[in-house]
């Protein structure tokens, strides 16, 4: 359930998606680090909105789970069609302190460019029209905070990614550009400084290696615990897909199938787990995505990871009590795979099914499920309390 965060704003955030909230492990702060004024405080209790708040929804195109949203932002992408007609005129996005009387005719309104995530924009290419942004030279001035980098513009970097995802499908799309309109002196706000760097073009081999040392959502630096006081994991039902990875993939599956071609692999993380898997199930329920789940057999329990939900947040990793699970942002495959499977047992004493420890594999004689063992040790050494070393 989205609920504002604060009554006299409009963002909107909904715990369940939200990777810290659900556990100490989820340590995102994509939200915080991309707000350009600083208004966004990520802890383990809660998530809070300060006053120098301007509406601007470049967090809302940070968080990976799109847990952060805006209500004027909701239906600003269309479905994407697998026959897009038509060439008809391009799609161009202007921000909304563009006077409307100024905009390009039948401009969508977004609060921000910087709002514009990749996926948005993969999926108006992936509807037939050319996509521009219009850039009307007063970014670098923006009461919005974006004058951090005078040389970048708030939606260079979506810019780019959504250019490197349309070639690595080879698509044929044309790829969504920054259009230089700038408006009179007599129409700005103030006077525009112009940007006096010039910005390093991102290439396709150098992006999905930063992919893979650098994946969404997080810092370079090693993740540190969050404490002990978070909240507890989310049931199954609160488990979603990423709204964000759903409209990629979408788009991206429109495309190949239009040019005959299979999706690449650098768009699916790949899991790989070792024998001390531990079958605990912790990684299953602090996923925030359903990317994890168990399908029980009978004698046997299978790990299945989908490589389709996962947004690679780690999670999973830092959880995992016998450090079983590695990842890797790129390289894997469709659909779902079993990366591991458990031989399950019948409890001798209470009947339930549990996974055996190595040294319960390898003996054919009947055993106890974890809990029973533990209250087996416990009555034991309640005995050798009351009359000591006696049969």
């Amino acid at each position: 359930m989205r609920s504002p965060l604060r009554a006299d704003r409009t963002l909107l955030h909904e715990e369940g998606a939200c990777l810290p909230l659900r556990s100490r492990h989820g340590q995102c702060r994509a939200c915080a680090n991309a707000c350009p004024v600083q208004a966004l405080d990520v802890s383990l209790a809660r998530v809070s909105l300060g006053d120098a708040c301007t509406g601007c929804g470049q967090c809302t195109a940070a968080c990976p789970t799109e847990a952060l949203s805006l209500p004027e932002m909701a239906d600003v992408v269309a479905p994407v069609t697998a026959d897009p007609g038509p060439t008809q005129q391009p799609i161009r996005l202007e921000c909304r302190k563009v006077p409307k009387a100024l905009r390009a005719p039948g401009s969508q309104e977004w609060p921000c460019l910087g709002a514009v995530r990749a996926s948005h924009l993969v999926a108006l290419s992936a509807g037939g029209r050319t996509v521009q942004l219009m850039d009307r030279g007063w970014c670098t001035a923006c009461d919005m905070g974006c004058r951090g980098e005078p040389q970048r513009h708030p939606a260079h970097s979506a810019l780019e990614v959504a250019a490197l995802w349309l070639d690595a499908v080879g698509s044929g799309s044309t790829a969504p550009t920054l259009v230089r309109a700038e408006l009179s002196l007599e129409q700005c706000p103030t006077v525009l400084p112009a940007p006096t760097q010039p910005v390093e073009k991102l290439d396709r081999r150098r992006f999905f290696r930063q992919a893979l040392e650098r994946p969404a959502g997080r810092t370079p630096a090693t993740p540190m615990p969050m404490g002990g006081d978070g909240k507890a994991a989310y049931p199954a039902d609160r488990r979603a897909p990423s709204p964000d990875r759903e409209r990629l993939l979408t788009a991206l599956g429109v495309l190949v199938e239009r040019a005959g071609q299979a999706l690449p692999t650098e768009l699916f993380p790949q899991m790989h787990v070792n024998p001390s898997c531990c079958d605990q199930r912790l990684c299953v329920a602090l996923c925030p995505t359903a990317a994890l789940t168990v399908r029980d057999e009978g004698q046997g329990a299978l790990l299945q990871f989908s490589s389709e939900r996962c947004i690679d947040c780690g999670t999973c990793v830092r959880t995992c009590p016998t450090g079983a699970i590695q990842m890797q942002a790129i390289g894997g495959q469709p659909g779902v795979q079993t990366v591991f499977a458990h031989t399950r047992r019948a409890c001798v004493s209470c009947g339930d099914a549990y996974t055996p420890d190595a040294a319960q594999l390898e003996s054919e004689a009947p055993s106890l499920c974890p809990s029973c063992a533990k209250s087996q040790r416990f009555m034991d050494d309640a005995r050798k309390q009351l009359f000591g070393g006696m049969q």
